[in-house]
């Protein structure tokens, strides 16, 4: 097999999953996400695709837990600490 091929069954092949972890640190990640990406100039609506796209694991398990409410206020909440207006 040359090095460019994958094996469906590959042992090395990477995997998400969820650790436990203690109470409030779901919610300390997702300030910490929001923060992140605020910082790289996202706005609202673009941070929004990271939490309601199934593809992106960590911030759509937030989504899903925690409710579009608390994402939205969040993000503002964080857009507002460094000085951004929410659209």
């Amino acid at each position: 097999m040359s090095k460019d091929e994958f094996e469906d069954d590959d042992p090395m092949e990477l995997v998400g999953m969820v650790m436990p972890g203690e109470p409030g640190m779901l919610e300390n990640m997702a300030e910490i996400l929001v923060d992140e990406y605020v910082r790289l100039g996202w706005d609202e609506e673009r941070l929004m695709t990271l939490f309601v796209n199934p593809m992106f694991m960590a911030t759509h398990r937030i989504y899903r837990q925690k409710g579009e409410t608390y994402v939205r206020h969040l993000i503002r909440e964080v857009l507002a600490r460094w000085g951004v207006l929410a659209r």
